[in-house]
C-alpha cells in the first residue's frame, strides 16, 4: 500500500544506558501517518535499517547500506489494531516483505539491534506527540505481540568495523581444517559468505583490480545470492608505494543467502591499465609505466569455494551440498596466478589448482584473499609480509673464510726486517672514485718508526676492487714488538667532489711466539714473531684517537662502525739473506734478480684463498649488501679519472699524466683535513629489502604518564586521510616500554620495525606521533585514555641511499595534518621543518625530542642500541633548531614508569595491556575522524 516513506537521516551516538555499554542509539523521534488503512491481520509495515559506514562503504563513507530490516505487526488475529509501545528485533539481509509476521523468529536478528516504536490512533497523534523521547525510557516499551522472539541459538552478528587487534591472528587459524567438522548451525539457512582482497604480488605496473566471480561448475553458470549474482569488483589501484604490490586494502564484499552447491568454484580475474596523471597526484621515483592503455585481463586463478574430505567425487556428486562432510573453504589463501585465457568453470579441476600444467603461469604473481563465512575477519593493521629475498648466503668468491691452522713461532730477531705488500682493496663504497693506500707503523704509544707507504692504483683495476701491487721494505733493527701497521685508504668522494677517507685498517707486525697474541710491552728480550702471511682486514670508518694504546684490536673493541663489506688485503713476508747473514734489499739487486730471490712475491688472486680472513666474515646483512655490489657495473680506474679530470684524449693516452693526476688529487695538503667517509652513500637502496626504523627514546616530554607512538610512511600517509585509506598502509605501533625509564624520558625496546618492498621516493618520510596515555584504577577495572600528543618527521633518504644513522630529532605540540603531508612530499624535509618553524606553523615542544635510529634493511648490525645510554654513538642532530642546541643537551629528572603501574598489575602483564589498548584507543579516534584534533 502506497509509496515507500524515507525517515530523517540521524548519527548514532553511545548509549547511556548502564547495560548498553559499548552500544550505540539513534533516536529518530519521526511520525508516518497511515491513512485509510484496512484491518487486516497480515498487514504489516516494513522497516529497513540503512547505515553508512563499515564494510562495502569503504570508499564512500556517506553511503548508506541495508543492513537489517523487521516487518512491524498492525493487527492482531480479531483484526484490532496493536495500540501501544513496543520494540521488536532487526533481521539481517535480504529482505523478505512477504514473510509473515510469525515467521520472523527464523531469521537471524542483527546483533542486538532492536527498533521502538508506537502505535496509536490518528486522533490521539496530537497528545503522543509531546511524549519524550529518550534512551533512558526503554523500560516502557514491552515486546511485540507477534515476530518478537529471538532466537540466539543461531544468532549471526552483523559485520562491523571493529578495533583492530593487537596483531594478526595466525594464517593457520583461517585455512581449512577437516577437522574442524561440524560446522555451526545450518549452512543453508541464511548462509552469509565474504570475500577480502588484500594484495596482487610481482604483476606488472599499472593501475589494477580484481574480479572475484563465483561459478556452479556443473552449469558454468554464476551463483546467486539473495540480492544477485555472487559477483564483485574491487576498485582500482596503483602499484606504486609498495614495489610490486597491488594493495587493496582488504577491500571487501559479502553475500547472503547462497544457493550453496558442492561444485561451487570462485575465479579471479586481475585486471590492469594505464592510469592518467592527475593534479594532485604524488609519484614515486623510478616507477615504471604500465604497457596497456585500456582495461586488460593480464591474470587469472581460481579456487574451489567447498571443501570436503572426501576424494574422487564426481561430478554429479559433487553438486548437492552435503554439510556432512563438505564446508566453505574459509581462510587466507595466497593463490598462483596464471595468464589468459580462463579456462571455463567446468574445466578447471576441484584438486591442485596450482599445480595444473596445461596453464602459463604469469611471472611470479600470487593473488591473496581471505574467505570468511558468517562474520568477516576482523581487519589485519599490522605491517605487511616480510620480504622472502632468498640473499642470507653468500655470494660465491665474495668472501673466502680461511684461518691460520698454527701462530707463527719462528723467532724474530732485531735487524731481521720484512716486507709489506699492499694488494688491493675488496668492495669500497658507492661513493668511492680513485683512490690509493696510505700507512705507517706505530707502536702503542704512537711513536712513528719507518718510512710511510703511498700507494699507487692500477689504472685499468676495477674502482670498487682497486688493485695497488705496492711493495714497501722495513729494515729498521728498532721497531718494537707492539708496532702496529695503521692504513688508510683515501679517494675523492663522487658525491661530495673532495678528499675523503674511505676508511682506517690495523695490523700486528708481530705476535708472542707460539700465539697469536699481539705483545703489549716493549721489553727487551721478549720473544716475538713476525705476523707473517697474506692478511684480509676490515675497514672501519674512523681511526684511533691517539690518547688511548694503540693495538691491532683498537678499531673493532672500541664499537667504531665498519665500512659495510670492505677490506684491504696485506701480506707480511720475511726477508731474504745475503750471503753475509744480512737482510737483501731491492734496491741493491738486479730487478731481474728479485723474484728468484724472494725479493717480490707476486700478488696472489683472492681465489687462490691464502688471505686470512676470519676477522673480516660478513655480518648477516653484508650477505645481502654483498649481493647488491657484486651487480654493480665495473668502472676502470682510468675511466673515473678521465671523468673526474674532465680530460681531453691526448691526456687519457697518457698513463703517465693520470698517475700524476690521481697522486695530486690524493696527497693531502696541511690546511685540507679530508672528509670522512659518509656511511649512508655505502650502497644503492634495493626495495627489495626495504629499511627499517627503531623509535628508541623520547626526552623531556612536558606529561606525566606513559608514552606510546606509531610511525606512518608519507607518502602515502594513509593514516592521516581518514577512512579508509588506513587499510592500505598500516600503522607501525611501539609495544614495549621501559618501565626502567621516566615518564618524562620514556624508553622503549621493540627495536626495529620492518618495511619491505617500498618504493623509493625522494621525499619519503617517517611520520612518528607519540601520545600520552593516562590509567586509572577503578571498583573493578582499569580505565584508559589518551591527553597530550606530539609528534616529529625524518626523511628516509638521501639520494638514492637510506639513511643509516641514528637522529635526534625536535618534537612538535599537536598532530599532523594533510597539507603537511601534501607539503613533505614535495620537498626536503629538513627544508620544510626549518621553514615552518620560522613561521609559526608548526610549533615546538622545546626542548623535547625523539630519538630514532633509521637503517637499510641490510644494515641493522651496524647501529647499536640504547642510543640515549651510550653516549659514544655518533648521534645526527641536523634536525635540531640552531641556536636551541643547549635546551635539547639537558635532561630533565622524572618518576621511573614502573611506580605509575596501577596495584594488582605484574609488570608484563601491564606492558602487554597497554600497547593492546593504546591500539584501540589510536583507531578509535581513527573510526571517529578525530585523528588530527
Amino acid at each position: 500500500m502506497g509509496d515507500p516513506s524515507v525517515l530523517p537521516m540521524v548519527y548514532a551516538e553511545p548509549s547511556t544506558r548502564p547495560e548498553g555499554f559499548n552500544t550505540n542509539s539513534a533516536l529518530v523521534g519521526a511520525r508516518q501517518p497511515v491513512t485509510r488503512c484496512p484491518p487486516e491481520s497480515d498487514l504489516g509495515i516494513v522497516v529497513e535499517l540503512q547505515c553508512a559506514g563499515g564494510p562495502g562503504s569503504e570508499h564512500d563513507e556517506t553511503r548508506l547500506i541495508t543492513r537489517a530490516w523487521t516487518k512491524i505487526p498492525l493487527f492482531n488475529e480479531i483484526n484490532s489494531l496493536l495500540v501501544g509501545r513496543y520494540r521488536l528485533p532487526l533481521r539481517t539481509v535480504p529482505i523478505k516483505p512477504f514473510l509473515p509476521s510469525n515467521d520472523l523468529a527464523q531469521i537471524p536478528q542483527y546483533g542486538q539491534a532492536e527498533i521502538y516504536y508506537r502505535i496509536v490512533h490518528s486522533h490521539e497523534a496530537g497528545i503522543h506527540s509531546t511524549s519524550t523521547i529518550a534512551d533512558s525510557n526503554k523500560e516502557t516499551y514491552s515486546l511485540a505481540p507477534q515476530g518478537g522472539i529471538v532466537l540466539q541459538q543461531v544468532n549471526v552478528s552483523p559485520v562491523m568495523v571493529l578495533p583492530p587487534p593487537s596483531a594478526s591472528p595466525p594464517l593457520s587459524l583461517y585455512h581449512s581444517r577437516l577437522d574442524n567438522y561440524p560446522m555451526q548451525g545450518n549452512p543453508n539457512l541464511e548462509p552469509l559468505v565474504g570475500f577480502q582482497v588484500d594484495r596482487v604480488k610481482f604483476a606488472e605496473p599499472g593501475e589494477g583490480k580484481v574480479r572475484l566471480s563465483v561459478y556452479y561448475a556443473s552449469t558454468g553458470k554464476v551463483a546467486q545470492s539473495g540480492i544477485g549474482p555472487v559477483t564483485c569488483s574491487t576498485t582500482a589501484v596503483r602499484s606504486n608505494f609498495k614495489q610490486g604490490y597491488h594493495v587493496f586494502g582488504q577491500q571487501e564484499a559479502s553475500f547472503s543467502d547462497i544457493q550453496f552447491q558442492g561444485d561451487m568454484m570462485l575465479i579471479a580475474r586481475f585486471y590492469l591499465k594505464k592510469k592518467p596523471a592527475g593534479p594532485d597526484d604524488v609519484y614515486f621515483d623510478n616507477q615504471e609505466v604500465s604497457p596497456y592503455e585500456d582495461e586488460t585481463l593480464v591474470a587469472w586463478t581460481a579456487l574451489p569455494l567447498v571443501h570436503t574430505h572426501l576424494r574422487d567425487l564426481t561430478a554429479r556428486s559433487r553438486v548437492d551440498y552435503d554439510p556432512s562432510h563438505m564446508r566453505i573453504n574459509t581462510g587466507t589463501h595466497t593463490l598462483k596466478l596464471f595468464a589468459p585465457p580462463t579456462p571455463e568453470a567446468s574445466r578447471i579441476p576441484f584438486e591442485d589448482v596450482a599445480y595444473n600444467r596445461e596453464w602459463k603461469r604469469y611471472g611470479r604473481a600470487t593473488l591473496k584473499i581471505n574467505i570468511f563465512q558468517g562474520m568477516a575477519r576482523p581487519g589485519s593493521l599490522t605491517p605487511s609480509e616480510l620480504s622472502s629475498d632468498g640473499e642470507d648466503s653468500i655470494p660465491e668468491y665474495a668472501w673466502l673464510p680461511l684461518d691460520r691452522k698454527r701462530p707463527p713461532s719462528e723467532p724474530y730477531l732485531p735487524g731481521d726486517g720484512f716486507d709489506v705488500y699492499i694488494d688491493g682493496c675488496r668492495f669500497l663504497p658507492d661513493s668511492v672514485t680513485f683512490s690509493k693506500v696510505a700507512g705507517r707503523i706505530l707502536d702503542r704509544r704512537y711513536e712513528v718508526y719507518g718510512k710511510d707507504i703511498f700507494t699507487n692504483v692500477k689504472l685499468d683495476s676495477d674502482i670498487y676492487n682497486p688493485i695497488y701491487e705496492h711493495k714497501e721494505e722495513f729494515r729498521d733493527s728498532t721497531i718494537p714488538p707492539t708496532s702496529t701497521l695503521l692504513l688508510k685508504i683515501y679517494t675523492i668522494d663522487s658525491f661530495y667532489k673532495k678528499l675523503t677517507v674511505v676508511g682506517y685498517a690495523t695490523l700486528n707486525l708481530f705476535t708472542e711466539t707460539g700465539t697469536e697474541r699481539q705483545p703489549t710491552v716493549d721489553k727487551a728480550g721478549i720473544q716475538i714473531s713476525l705476523n707473517t702471511g697474506a692478511h684480509q682486514l676490515r675497514l672501519y670508518s674512523t681511526g684511533p684517537n691517539g690518547v688511548d694504546p694503540l693495538s691491532e684490536g683498537y678499531l673493532r673493541n672500541n664499537n667504531i662502525r665498519l665500512i659495510p663489506c670492505s677490506s684491504v688485503l696485506v701480506r707480511i713476508a720475511k726477508v731474504p739473506k745475503g750471503p753475509d747473514g744480512q737482510p737483501l734489499e731491492s734496491s741493491k739487486v738486479p730487478q731481474s734478480d728479485w723474484l728468484r730471490l724472494g725479493l717480490w712475491q707476486p700478488r696472489p688472486k683472492y681465489t687462490d684463498r691464502i688471505y686470512y680472513s676470519m676477522k673480516c666474515q660478513p655480518l648477516k646483512g653484508e650477505n645481502k649488501l654483498l649481493h647488491g655490489m657484486m651487480k654493480r657495473p665495473q668502472i676502470s680506474t682510468r675511466d673515473a679519472v678521465a671523468q673526474h679530470a674532465q680530460a681531453t684524449t691526448g691526456f687519457m693516452k697518457s698513463d703517465k699524466n693520470m698517475e700524476q693526476y690521481i697522486k695530486n688529487q690524493l696527497t693531502k695538503s696541511l690546511d685540507v683535513r679530508p672528509l670522512e667517509q659518509d656511511l649512508n652513500l655505502i650502497c644503492q637502496y634495493n626495495p627489495k629489502h626495504g629499511f627499517k626504523i627503531s623509535i628508541d627514546s623520547a626526552v623531556n616530554l612536558p606529561w606525566s604518564n606513559f608514552t606510546h607512538g606509531h610511525i606512518c610512511i608519507n607518502p602515502p600517509g594513509a593514516f592521516y586521510l581518514g577512512a579508509p585509506h588506513a587499510t592500505y598502509d598500516k600503522l607501525v605501533f611501539t609495544d614495549s616500554i621501559d618501565l626502567r625509564s621516566t615518564n618524562t624520558s620514556p624508553a622503549w625496546r621493540d627495536g626495529f620495525k620492518h618495511y619491505p618492498r617500498r618504493s623509493y621516493h625522494r621525499f619519503l618520510t617517517a611520520v612518528i606521533h607519540l601520545q600520552e596515555i593516562f590509567v586509572s584504577a577503578s571498583k573493578d577495572n582499569y580505565k584508559y585514555g589518551l591527553l597530550e600528543q606530539a609528534w616529529t618527521v625524518v626523511q628516509i633518504f638521501k639520494e638514492n641511499y637510506t639513511y643509516t644513522t641514528s637522529f635526534q630529532l625536535p618534537l612538535f605540540k599537536g598532530s599532523p595534518n594533510q597539507q603537511f603531508l601534501k607539503q613533505l612530499a614535495r620537498e626536503p624535509c629538513k627544508e620544510w621543518m626549518e621553514r615552518n618553524i620560522r613561521s609559526h606553523n608548526i610549533r615546538l615542544l622545546e626542548g623535547s625530542s625523539l630519538f630514532v635510529r633509521i637503517c637499510d634493511a641490510r644494515r641493522e648490525d651496524e647501529l647499536v642500541t640504547d642510543v640515549p645510554m651510550n653516549r659514544l654513538v655518533d648521534v645526527n642532530t641536523d634536525y635540531i633548531p640552531r641556536g636551541l642546541e643547549e635546551k635539547y643537551d639537558r635532561e630533565k629528572p622524572g618518576r621511573a614508569l614502573s611506580t605509575l603501574i596501577p596495584q594488582g598489575k605484574t609488570s608484563e602483564t601491564f606492558i602487554d595491556n597497554l600497547a593492546t589498548k593504546f591500539k584501540s584507543l589510536v583507531y578509535k579516534l581513527y573510526e571517529e575522524g578525530n585523528i588530527s584534533k
